[in-house]
């Protein structure tokens, strides 16, 4: 049994649920989920720049714009993750299962505060990370962040935005919802105040 298995201490997956049979009964281990959202649109223009830097053949000369109405942008793809309805046209009831999903099962970090999201996730397993962990992981992060296709000061915010917003109008709302749910935690579970949050202008 892998759950029990000594040799496991963190699972990672795109879907919540492929994970959750792991710990199903009558398997006596628990887990607890944790989650970086990042704002769609941010996350629709990624995937784009990776595109065009590791498969050109798939977008070719498409537009930002163009992208976003084409079948390689998923729409709502948070909230058809937690919903589980990967296909039908979302309703609000989808939107409130995934919100309800993520309040419940997951600490929250956000892609814009990925350092102190990551040291959250420390703080909350408990985890004692030495110096020289902690330096190499600062490194992995700000590679992260560093990524061409994480730069945005060359990216049009016009139309091609107007699309993404629309085709991901679920995935908005749950994000604004992870936003509150990163600063609720932050006093409920670390005892913090969060003021401000950095958020997509």
């Amino acid at each position: 049994d892998l759950a029990k298995s000594d040799r496991v201490d963190i699972f990672y997956s795109h879907d919540p649920y492929d994970i959750a049979r792991l710990f199903a009964p009558p398997t006596e281990v628990y887990g607890r989920g944790v989650v970086i959202v990042r704002n769609p649109i941010r996350r629709a223009v990624a995937t784009y720049k990776r595109l065009q830097i590791k498969r050109p053949d798939l977008v070719g000369d498409m537009t930002l714009e163009q992208f976003a109405t084409s079948h390689l942008l998923q729409d709502n793809f948070l909230t058809r993750t937690l919903s589980r309805n990967k296909d039908a046209p979302l309703t609000e009831a989808d939107v409130n299962l995934a919100k309800e999903v993520l309040k419940r099962k997951f600490v929250v970090g956000l892609y814009d505060h990925f350092g102190d999201s990551v040291r959250r996730f420390e703080a909350f397993f408990g985890w004692k990370i030495s110096e020289s962990v902690n330096s190499c992981q600062s490194k992995a992060v700000q590679q992260e962040l560093d990524l061409g296709y994480n730069d945005f000061d060359t990216i049009p915010y016009d139309q091609a935005y107007a699309a993404i917003a629309e085709k991901n109008r679920a995935d908005l709302e749950l994000f604004k919802f992870a936003e509150f749910l990163y600063k609720y935690q932050d006093r409920a579970l670390f005892g913090n105040a969060v003021d401000s949050l950095i958020t997509m202008e």
